[in-house]
């Protein structure tokens, strides 16, 4: 089971976090990126689609991934992005205190600290299944992704996409809040698939890793 303080840590380099938002936000700009790369055999396709209904976990869909060799469009069929900018996970996944209830327990998902209002994107291309209030999770939207993998966006304060809606990778689908059960204004987001919650670290820069060989990162100054 994974320590939530050992989650946050991992995206404490500041480089790191730079190359995240810069490809971040060349996908929100530059939507047709992915569009050009969807016409892929269409087998082929098919075939990446059965191995990854069986995975459940980022390194299994990386293996895959690296033996595939999936374009970006591909790619963007799964929750691989963040679905906020200059992302900082400020609640792991995992065991913890809950914040309101102060008893332990496991956190599904992970917490993304931000203002009310701030934009959040879908992280991957899907179909929303999902759009209305929980009384624990407030505004609930709920996007099915290809392989069976699903992703939750929760606690949200302004909803922008309804049941039905096809979105893309990228696209602004609602406004972080405090709805439901919640100590201050935050996003909270999970992956699941069937049954499981998955761990979304990894997975939510997991686009930027498999493409990162591709581009040169924006230069930055010394102080």
């Amino acid at each position: 089971m994974t320590n939530a303080r050992s989650n946050s840590n991992v995206f404490d380099k500041n480089e790191t976090m730079r190359n995240i938002t810069f490809f971040f936000i060349a996908l929100s700009y530059f939507p047709a990126l992915a569009a050009e790369q969807t016409n892929d055999i269409p087998s082929r396709k098919t075939n990446i689609e059965k191995l990854t209904e069986k995975i459940y976990s980022v390194k299994e869909f990386q293996r895959i991934a690296d033996s595939m060799q999936p374009s970006v469009g591909e790619l963007s069929d799964y929750p691989v992005i963040s679905p906020v900018k200059k992302p900082v996970v400020s609640s792991g996944f995992g065991m913890r205190k809950h914040p309101v209830d102060k008893v332990r327990r496991f956190h599904t998902g992970i917490d993304f600290a931000k203002t009310k209002g701030t934009l959040v994107y879908a992280t991957g291309n899907g179909v929303v299944i999902r759009r209305g209030y929980d009384s624990g999770y407030g505004n609930v939207i709920e996007i099915q992704h290809t392989g069976g993998f699903r992703s939750f966006y929760t606690h949200l304060s302004k909803t922008m996409v309804n049941i039905g809606d096809s979105v893309s990778i990228a696209q602004q689908i609602a406004c972080v809040g405090n709805a439901g059960i919640a100590t201050g204004n935050h996003l909270h987001y999970e992956i699941r698939k069937g049954n499981y919650f998955l761990n979304p670290t990894g997975w939510y820069c997991c686009l930027f890793e498999m493409t990162k060989a591709n581009y040169t990162p924006i230069p930055t100054k010394k102080r």
